[in-house]
């Protein structure tokens, strides 16, 4: 029986999914490479949409981080239900490193 990897899940830009190799900072893993539900990839690729619609990650611009309380907020629920659900559908095959910002756990 082979071991179960590590998938690292955060978000990224340029990226249609927040999943990473465990042992590399720039390989990617896709949802085609993964067997779960068509569901879960769809969500995961809002869930990217949504990042990229509402946070702005320059720092000294006037309107960086997030465009608003409400929208940071389903960020970090959204995020903490799709770990659940890849740690669910991916049982004894991978493990789900939650490696988002402190702040957006």
């Amino acid at each position: 029986m082979n071991s179960p990897i590590e998938i690292r899940f955060f978000p990224d830009w340029g990226r249609k999914e927040p999943l990473w190799s465990h042992d590399t900072d720039d390989i990617a893993v896709g949802t085609s490479d993964l067997p779960i539900s068509a569901d879960l990839a769809d969500d995961l690729h809002a869930y990217m949409d949504f990042w990229s619609s509402h946070f702005n990650p320059v720092v000294d611009y006037p309107d960086s981080g997030w465009d608003s309380e409400e929208n940071h907020q389903w960020f970090i629920d959204e995020g903490n239900r799709l770990i659940r659900e890849l740690s669910s559908e991916l049982e004894g095959r991978a493990t789900i490193s939650d490696e988002r910002d402190p702040d957006d756990r």
